[in-house]
Order: C-alpha cells, then structure tokens, then sequence
C-alpha cells in the first residue's frame, strides 16, 4: 500500500507514527500480539494487508479481497464515526481482487470506532482486525490515534487483571458473568481492602464492552501508576441483560434486584472489598448511566458516587416527565442535603452531543432548579470541541470520575459553564411543529410547581 506519507494540516506536519506504535492499536480480546497479513491463494500464495490500516498521517485505508463478488461495502450505520455517521460507503474493486476505501482522518473522529463490511448483501467481519461488542453484536473496529488523550495505551507501569467470574442469579434464575479489574497491588497486600466501582455498558453493548473498546484496565493501570487514582476494584456486568425478554421496564429493574441481592453480595463474598457507602461507586455511559441512576438515585444508603457518562438522569423511554421517575423525587424533597448522601456525583458530556440533545439540557436545567448543581459534591465536564456520544467521550468520563473517587480531599474539576450557542429543539408536539427548550422547561416548571 502507498500513502505513508505525512501530511500537513494547519501548516503543521502530522505524524502519528510514534503514537501508533503503542501496542493497544492493534491489542483486543482475541489477540495481544500484530495479526499478520492474509495469505492470499492458499499455502505458497502471495500475502496482502487486509482489513484496515491506519496511516502515519491518520487515514484508515480499508482493504478486503473478494474477487468473485459483485459488490463490498461498508457498513457505517451503526457506527460512532461522526464523519461517515449512518452511511454505507462503496469500495472500490482493484485489478487484483482487492476491494478498497480510504477514509481521512479527522480529528472529529478518534479513538476505537467500529464498522461492518458487506459483501453481496452479507454482514462480515474480518478475522484480520480487532472486534468489540456494540449495535448488539460483532463489530469490527479500529483505533483511530487520539493525541489528546493517552490514557488507554499500555505503558511500562504495574498492570491489574481482568478476571472473568460466572456466578448464579436468583433474580435472574439463570448463571450471569461480570468481569472484575483488580489492581496490580492486590495479590501482593493480602490484608488490604479495596473501595469497588461497578461500572456499566451502553445500549446494545455488554459487559466486555468497556474493556475491549475503551481499555478501562489501561486507564485504571496508567492513573494508579502516577497517583492520580487510588487503587480500586471495577465490576463490570450486562447492563441489557433481559429477564422477560424485549421489557424495557423488566430490563432495568431485573438488574436493578439482580445487582443489589446477586451481584454485589457475590464481589463481597469472593473479594477483600470496602463495604461502606463511601467506598461504592456506580456508573456508566448512555443507557448504563441511566441505570446507575436508577440504583444510586433510589438508594443512596449503598452508593455514595454516582458518575453518568453522556447519560440521561432519568429514562424517557418509560417515564416522560420527570415526576414520573420516583426514583429521583428524594431529591426534589432534600435537593440542599444531596450533598450529606453523596461524596462525588459526575456528569460528563461531549460538547458536540449537549448542543443538540435537548435532553441532557433538560436535565441541567432540572438539577439547578432541585440544588444539586449547587452541592460541593457535584462535578461537570463538557469536552469542548467536536466530541458526541462515542468512547473517546466515555472514556474521558471515566478517567475524570476515577481521579475524584474515594479520596478524602478531591479536586474540584469546575462545574460545567453553559454554552452561549444554539441549543436544541425539543420533539415537535405535532406533525411538523417544533418545540423551543425554553418552552418545555417552563412547562416542566409549572408542573415542579404543583407538586
């Protein structure tokens, strides 16, 4: 393949070659070493990169040999690249059987990003390229350099373990598994206890998700390694998992009971874990943010932290207004004292993402009017710049949350500033007809007002 040149954008040559010679460009669930290139025409065959490569200067040149097809495509529908966003993309077919793309680099568009080829109609997925879940199933992915933000690369540090643990749900009557990050101290201070963070995946993901997309156990390793982090254990279970199959409502409060009678007496049983509020956390992005709200809002006597990635405090899907998530009405009641209940509540966002989602707007709006924006215990982060709903945000969030977690003298990372911008429009009330936020929040006021 050609294109290894550098490129300057801005007047500034960009180079990436430095950067991606980190091994987490091409580390995932199914290999830690390269994958070398596919041997064409059998044993004695000729050998081609295939897949997709990204370039020093950040480009990704997709290739897959298909000689005999009529067409092969990208699938983007689904994906977290912004730039190509619900868009299939047709390859082009070489004189050597080789079907090829180049996307450009943009830096809208960094860290793991997934896609699918289609070949004559069929959904593949290369064995030459790393794969995470998300959109429900097997996705291809590639790791687009992010200079801004490091954190997830394997470093010469002391590493944790990822540990893979079945256990027995009564909620669920059946086996469940989570995966368990201890850190690289554990086995060697056997008398020490850990404060523990259950961590949940987004919508269409699961439990792997975290890992194998976002490297959370690098991020946790390289924060511990220089002190920005206290030594934790992260638990990391099914957020979609469904006890009555396609219930939204059976879905969150199946886990909802299955995490507080299953899961975490099975951590607390099986590791030397803090037991006490303070030193149990809850999180997650998108719809698993929700659900750690759900949990940690109801129950603020077994989670002192809260963090919500890009996440919605409350669940539109099944409750419109915000008098119709019960779980949230402590706060409505002591919204001054949210701060004696919790030490650290988190919401981050992408910049890109709160200008257009009338909702997490909504939902600032509704927790400055209940106080809690005001409580010292409360932290936002807005990523400015082009950063949405993907896991070069998450993972930002995450690694934010992580360094303000059980310490007894946290830093405050600044509350969130708003933005001067365009904001959103609310769903039409009818056909054709818009709804100004400015709207919806008066009538979301008077009806605080009536309660």
């Amino acid at each position: 393949m050609e294109n290894d040149k550098k490129e300057k954008q801005s007047g500034v040559e960009r180079d990436f070659s430095a950067l991606m010679a980190n091994q987490v460009f091409h580390e995932d669930v199914n290999g830690f070493e390269k994958r070398g290139p596919e041997r064409i025409g059998g044993r004695g065959g000729r050998t081609e990169e295939t897949g997709a490569r990204v370039m020093p200067n950040g480009d990704v040149v997709f290739r897959i040999y298909a000689p005999e097809a009529s067409y092969v495509k990208i699938d983007f529908m689904g994906t977290h690249i912004r730039t190509q966003k619900g868009v299939v993309v047709d390859m082009e077919k070489k004189d050597n059987g080789m079907w090829e793309y180049i996307l450009p680099y943009d830096p809208n568009d960094v860290g793991p990003r997934d896609f699918n080829f289609v070949v004559d109609g069929a959904n593949m997925i290369s064995p030459y390229l790393p794969v995470y879940h998300r959109t429900g199933k097997i996705n291809n992915f590639v790791e687009i350099p992010d200079p801004g933000f490091t954190l997830h690369h394997i470093e010469r540090v002391p590493h944790g373990s990822v540990v893979y643990r079945t256990y027995w749900s009564d909620v669920y009557g059946r086996f469940m598994r989570c995966l368990v990050y201890l850190p690289a101290e554990y086995n060697g201070n056997t008398d020490k206890t850990y404060p523990v963070v259950f961590l949940n995946n987004g919508g269409s993901e699961n439990e792997t998700t975290w890992i194998n997309a976002s490297k959370v156990n690098y991020i946790l390793d390289n924060l511990i390694s220089i002190g920005e982090a206290v030594p934790m254990i992260l638990v990391m279970t099914n957020t979609m998992a469904f006890r009555d199959e396609d219930k939204e409502q059976e879905l969150l409060f199946g886990w909802y009971n299955m995490i507080l009678n299953d899961t975490i007496p099975f951590i607390e049983n099986e590791y030397r874990v803090k037991t006490d509020k303070w030193n149990r956390a809850i999180c997650g992005d998108s719809f698993g943010g929700v659900a750690a709200g759900l949990i940690g809002w109801s129950r603020p006597d077994v989670f002192g932290n809260l963090g919500f990635f890009a996440a919605p405090i409350r669940y539109d899907n099944l409750w419109k207004t915000y008098e119709e998530n019960k779980h949230m009405q402590w706060m409505v009641d002591n919204g001054d004292k949210v701060g004696e209940e919790y030490k650290i509540l988190f919401f981050s966002r992408g910049e890109a993402e709160y200008l257009t989602n009338w909702i997490l707007q909504m939902d600032d709006d509704w927790l400055s009017r209940n106080g809690i924006l005001r409580q010292n215990c409360t932290h936002v982060r807005l990523y400015a710049g082009d950063f949405t709903h993907d896991h070069s945000t998450f993972r930002r969030g995450f690694a934010d949350f992580a360094r303000l977690l059980f310490k007894d003298n946290v830093r405050n990372l600044g509350q969130h500033k708003p933005d001067t911008r365009a904001r959103a429009k609310a769903p039409a009330k009818n056909a054709g007809e818009e709804m100004p936020v400015a709207e919806t929040k008066e009538k979301q006021e008077a009806e605080n007002e009536r309660l």
